[in-house]
Parts: C-alpha cells; sequence; structure tokens
C-alpha cells in the first residue's frame, strides 16, 4: 500500500504546508505500519523539485493521445508515483485564496490522466492548507482541491476526530488570535486535525485493501 504526499508549495525550505504533511504522512505511516502490513510505505513529493509546464489547452489527451509537454518535463513521472498509489494527500498553501500557481500547473496537466480512462479513480483523497491569515482562503483552498479529486473520481475524505475541536482537514494560520504571527510547528490545531486526516486516510486504504 501506498500513500503520496503531494506538497504544493513553490517554497523548497520554510514551508508550513510541507511540515503539515509530513505530520499527515507520519500518522498515516504509523496506521499502515500496524499489524501485518509490512509492504506499506508513505511517499513525500515536492512539486518545487519538478519542472512542470502549462497546459497548452491542445486536446491531445481528449483524442487519447499523449500530451506533448510530457516529451518536455517532469510530468510523467509524478504520474507514475500517482498511478501506484492507494491514496494521494495534496497539501497547498493559500495564494491570494487560492493554490498557488506550480500547483495549479500540475492539475492542469493531470487532465490527461483523466482521459486516459480515469486513471486516479477510487483512490481516496485528502486534502491540507495552511495561510498568513486567520482568514486567509482556507476554505477555498480546500473546496479547489476536492473538486479536483472529485473530477478524478477519487473518494474524498475528511478527518473524524472530535467534532468540535478538530476540522475535517488540515488547516491553520501563521496569525495569531492574540496577534502576532507563528509557524505551523506552534499551530497546535492544524498539527491534530493534519495527523487525524493521515490517519483516517490510512484507515481508508486498509479498509479498501
Amino acid at each position: 500500500m501506498l500513500i503520496v504526499g503531494i506538497c504544493g508549495s513553490p517554497k523548497r525550505k520554510n514551508s508550513s504546508t510541507r511540515f503539515l504533511l509530513q505530520k499527515a504522512l507520519e500518522a498515516a505511516s504509523d496506521v499502515l505500519s500496524d499489524g501485518e502490513t509490512k509492504s506499506a510505505t508513505t511517499l513525500l513529493l515536492d512539486i518545487s523539485d519538478f519542472e512542470i509546464h502549462q497546459c497548452t489547452g491542445c486536446d491531445a489527451c481528449v483524442r487519447k493521445k499523449p500530451c506533448p509537454e510530457s516529451a518536455e518535463d517532469d510530468m510523467p513521472k509524478i504520474e507514475e508515483k500517482l498511478k501506484q498509489a492507494d491514496a494521494i494527500i495534496i497539501a497547498a498553501p493559500s495564494y491570494f485564496t487560492s493554490v498557488p500557481g506550480v500547483l495549479k500547473d500540475f492539475m492542469d496537466r493531470s487532465r490527461t490522466m483523466k482521459m486516459l480512462d480515469h486513471e486516479l479513480q477510487d483512490k481516496v483523497f485528502g486534502a491540507i492548507t495552511y495561510a498568513g491569515l486567520r482568514y486567509g482562503g482556507q476554505e477555498p483552498v480546500i473546496e479547489l482541491l476536492h473538486r479536483f479529486a472529485l473530477a478524478h473520481g477519487m473518494i474524498v475524505a475528511g478527518g473524524v476526530g472530535s467534532p468540535v475541536k478538530d476540522g475535517p482537514f488540515g488547516s491553520g494560520a501563521m496569525q495569531k488570535d492574540e496577534g502576532g504571527w507563528r509557524s505551523a510547528k506552534d499551530d497546535t490545531l492544524a498539527i491534530s486535525a493534519s495527523q487525524g486526516l493521515g490517519k483516517r486516510i490510512a484507515e481508508l486504504v486498509k479498509r479498501l485493501n
């Protein structure tokens, strides 16, 4: 069993989004490694490590042909891992109430996997986000990621922790309620929610397998 996490932040260092994704994958790994499951693993991919060209709208994928951009960039490397995955978690910071451009390029280019017989269908999916402001567009980012998953026929999962203090997805902000700023490492609610999501996804993967 394989759970792949994609960090959609363009930052290569000090990414709060990546930190929360790591926490989710660690929680998932704990569930997968429990009992008799020996071959289970998690994998984190940084979108910033790959060269991904923009979709040109050529519609080659609609005609069941390979995307011409894939011969020139790293998209096939990501596609290979995602097709092997049982579950996918995408973590994205809120950039002006939406996902960063580098992640949107990946999402657009993933259309090929949709057109070539729904290659991501039935994979369990979860989303995580982080923003600078307390109300910095976290929910629109989650909604966009969930729509992306549904368009691919994936199974969208939410956390099932405390209905009072734990959210259905990993989410946080640098802005403190009392003023000032922090990193995700100090955002206990965001950490807890991300861990809960990772655990939930791993439990579903084990059940489906």
